[in-house]
C-alpha cells in the first residue's frame, strides 16, 4: 500500500461515513440487556481517520447524529469513546490509549521514539479509570476496536502484559513506563473487534488518485452531510501527531494544517511507525507476529461483508448496490486482487470477500505472522451474540458475518439502522453476562495465578518457586509467564533460592545499582560470589533483559562453575562462546533442551516461565 493512497484512503473513510450520516435516521433498538455478570466498563476505540466524541463537526463516530455511548449508557452500561491519533501507528495508539484510560502524559517510549525519530512525549490525560493500575484493584474493562482501532487494543494487551524487552533495555534511568515493564495488573477482560484488518487490507493505490485537495473534499462532503456551513470554526480536525512536531499553530487554518501533515517527511516510504505500515498485509504479519492473543483474556470478533461470489469463473466478488458508493471501486478490486509476490504476504481468492476496505479473511482473526488460535465455529445463538459456556480465553471466537453492510455502515449505519444498533446491545449485553470471576485455569488454592496452565511445560516450576519464596507474580492473581525478566529480577531469585543471605559488603562497583531497591541486597551478594560481573566494569544494568544465555551462565556460577562432557547439541551455540560452557552444562544436567530443532537462542530474551524453569530443574532435585 503506497503512502500516497494510504493518504487518500483515511480520507475516503471518514468522507463516506460522513456522507452515511446524511441520511442517518434514529430507530428504536432492542436495548434489553442481559443478567449481569459483571459490570466492567465498555471501551470503544475507533478507526484509521476516527474520533472519539463529537469533535468533527459535532458528530459522533460511534451512531452520527445520534451516540451509541449515550444509548447504551442509558441502557445501563458505562461506556467511554476515546480520541486518539487517527494516523498513528498502533504502537503510538495504544500508548495514547493507555494513558486516556489511567491517566498522565503519554510515554511512547525511550527505545521506540529513538528508532523512529519523534519525541518521546505526547498528550497529558486526566485519566478515565486511574484505579485500573492500582494493584488491589479488581477493576476490568471490555475493548471493543472498530476497524484499525482492533489492532490498537490488541497491542495495547500485549504491552500491558508483557512490557517490551527493548524498552527495558534502554530505560535505565528509571523514568520507564509500567505499561512497557511487564508489571501492571491485568484489567482487560475482553477484546472485541468488528471489521479489523487483522491481515490488513490488500486495497492498493492503484484505484483512487487524488485529483483536488483532500481538505476541499473533506469540508465539502461535510457540508453535504450535515447541511451546515463548514469551516475552520466548526471542523475541529485534528491529527494528533504533536510528537511529529505537527501541532496546528495558533492562528493557521485547517487547508494550511492539512496541507503540512500531507507534504510532512512522515509519509516517506521508509517510514514504519504509522497506520499506513501497520495497514498493509506486509506491515500487519509483523504486528501479529509481536501482538499475540494473551491466555487470560477473552477474544471475539466480527466480519462486514458487502460482495458477493460472481456467477461466472473465475468468481470474482462484485459489490451489492447498497454498498457506499465511495466504496464501489475498492470492493470491485479487493474481490479479484492477487498478489503471490517473494517477499510479500501472499493474497489469494480468499480474500476476496470483504466489505469495501477489509477481506472477510482478514476481519476473523490474525492468520499471518501469527499462531493464535481461532473457533470459526463460535457463532451465534438464534442470530444473537451470546457468550457460550466453556468458551476459551486466549482463542479468537469468531462470532459472525454482518452481510450486505459495508465497513462504515457498521457504525455510520444508514441502511439497516434498528438491526444495527441492536447488534450493539446485542454486544454490550454479552460482554456484561461474562461471570465476574471469568471461566479461568484451575490452580490449586495455594497459588492465587490465573494465567498459568496446568499442563503448561513451567506449571509445577512456578507452583514451587511460589511456595518456596522465590517468586511473586505481577500482580495478587497474575504471574505473566510470557513477559521477559530483567538482571535485577533475576539475581533476586536466586538470591533467595540460596536463603536471601547478607553480603559481607554492599559495595559494588555498579553505578547504576540505587541504593535501597529491591535488589541491592541480591546484586552485592551475586557480585561478591562471582555470579554476575556486570555489563561493563561500573554497570550492572538491572532493568535490561536477561538473555537466556546469560540466566543460564548466572545458574552455572552459582553451581560453582561444573564441567561438563556433553558433545554440543546446538547448531546455535558456538563452543567458542563464552557462555558455551554453561549452556553446555545445563543441557547435560537437563536445566534445558533449548527451544527445538536443535537450537538454545542465547540471544533470546529469557521469560518468567524459562526463569522459573531453569531455576526449578536446577535447584529442586
Amino acid at each position: 500500500m503506497n503512502k500516497k493512497f494510504a493518504k487518500t484512503l483515511a480520507m475516503v473513510l471518514v468522507i463516506a461515513m460522513l456522507l452515511s450520516l446524511g441520511s442517518f435516521a434514529f430507530a428504536d433498538a432492542d436495548t434489553t440487556s442481559a443478567d449481569d455478570g459483571n459490570d466492567y466498563p465498555i471501551v470503544l476505540v475507533h478507526g484509521l481517520f476516527g474520533w472519539g466524541g463529537t469533535e468533527i463537526a459535532n458528530l459522533n463516530y460511534w451512531g452520527g447524529f445520534s451516540s451509541l455511548q449515550e444509548m447504551l449508557t442509558d441502557a445501563g452500561y458505562e461506556v467511554y469513546t476515546p480520541s486518539i491519533g487517527p494516523v498513528a501507528s498502533n504502537w503510538d495508539r495504544a500508548c495514547e490509549l493507555y494513558a486516556y484510560l489511567v491517566g498522565g502524559t503519554v510515554d511512547y517510549g525511550q527505545y521506540h521514539s529513538a528508532q523512529n525519530g519523534h519525541s518521546r512525549y505526547g498528550r497529558t490525560f486526566k485519566g478515565v479509570l486511574p484505579e485500573l493500575n492500582d494493584a488491589d484493584s479488581t477493576l476490568k474493562i471490555h475493548l471493543v476496536g472498530h476497524s484499525m482501532g482492533g489492532e490498537t487494543i490488541r497491542m495495547l494487551a500485549q504491552l500491558l502484559e508483557n512490557g517490551d524487552p527493548d524498552e527495558l533495555r534502554a530505560t535505565t534511568d528509571g523514568s520507564i513506563s509500567k505499561l512497557f515493564t511487564g508489571t501492571c495488573r491485568h484489567w482487560i477482560e475482553s477484546i472485541t473487534t468488528l471489521c479489523t484488518p487483522h491481515d490488513g487490507s490488500q486495497y492498493d493505490g492503484k484505484v483512487y488518485n487524488e485529483e483536488e485537495p483532500l481538505v476541499h473534499r473533506f469540508v465539502a462532503a461535510l457540508s453535504a452531510a450535515t447541511g451546515m456551513n463548514i469551516n475552520e470554526e466548526n471542523l475541529g480536525l485534528d491529527f494528533k501527531l504533536d510528537q511529529w512536531g505537527l501541532t496546528r499553530e495558533p492562528g493557521e487554518s485547517y487547508e494550511s494544517y492539512i496541507h503540512r501533515v500531507e507534504n510532512s517527511n512522515l509519509w516517506k516510504d521508509d517510514v514504519k511507525d504509522l497506520s499506513v505500515y501497520d495497514l498493509s498485509p506486509d506491515g500487519a504479519a509483523v504486528l501479529n507476529s509481536y501482538a499475540k492473543a494473551q491466555d487470560d483474556i477473552y477474544y471475539f470478533s466480527v466480519a462486514c461483508s458487502d460482495t458477493y461470489r460472481g456467477a461466472v469463473y473465475p468468481h470474482h466478488y462484485l459489490p451489492y448496490s447498497n454498498i457506499n458508493p465511495l466504496m464501489k471501486k475498492s470492493a470491485t478490486y479487493m474481490g479479484s486482487y492477487k498478489n503471490y509476490a517473494a517477499g510479500h504476504v501472499t493474497i489469494d481468492e480468499s480474500w476476496w470477500e470483504n466489505d469495501g476496505i477489509v477481506s472477510v479473511r482478514s476481519a476473523q482473526y490474525p492468520h499471518e505472522g501469527s499462531n493464535d488460535r481461532c473457533d470459526l465455529n463460535y457463532g451465534t445463538e438464534n442470530g444473537v451474540m451470546t457468550f457460550k459456556d466453556g468458551t476459551e480465553k486466549g482463542v479468537w471466537n469468531y462470532i459472525e458475518k454482518i452481510e450486505r453492510t459495508d465497513h462504515i455502515n457498521m457504525v455510520g449505519q444508514i441502511t439497516n439502522t434498528k438491526y444495527l444498533q441492536g447488534k450493539f446491545f446485542e454486544m454490550a449485553a454479552m460482554l456484561a453476562s461474562i461471570p465476574a470471576d471469568g471461566s479461568t485455569p484451575d490452580v490449586p488454592a495455594s497459588v492465587p495465578f490465573v494465567d498459568i496452565v496446568n499442563d503448561s511445560f513451567y506449571y509445577d516450576a512456578v507452583v514451587w518457586g511460589y511456595n518456596n519464596g522465590i517468586v511473586n507474580g505481577v500482580d495478587s492473581t497474575h504471574f505473566a509467564p510470557d513477559a521477559s525478566c530483567t538482571r535485577a529480577q533475576v539475581v533476586t531469585f536466586l538470591w533467595r533460592a540460596a536463603g536471601s543471605p547478607e553480603p559481607e559488603s554492599m559495595s559494588t562497583p555498579f553505578t547504576d545499582v540505587k541504593s535501597g531497591s529491591f535488589y541491592e541486597k541480591a546484586a552485592a551478594w551475586a557480585y561478591e560470589n562471582g555470579i554476575v560481573k556486570g555489563t561493563t566494569e561500573t554497570t550492572f544494568a538491572p532493568n535490561a533483559t536477561v538473555t537466556r544465555a546469560q540466566f543460564v551462565t548466572f545458574l552455572w556460577r552459582y553451581e560453582d562453575c561444573p564441567s561438563s562432557s556433553i558433545a554440543n547439541p546446538f547448531s546455535d551455540v558456538s563452543e567458542s562462546s563464552v557462555y558455551a560452557p554453561a549452556i553446555l552444562w545445563a543441557a547435560e544436567n537437563g536445566v534445558t533442551v533449548g527451544t527445538g530443532n536443535g537450537t538454545f537462542v542465547p540471544n533470546g530474551a529469557c521469560t518468567r516461565a524459562h526463569v522459573v524453569t531453569f531455576l526449578c530443574r536446577d535447584l529442586a532435585k
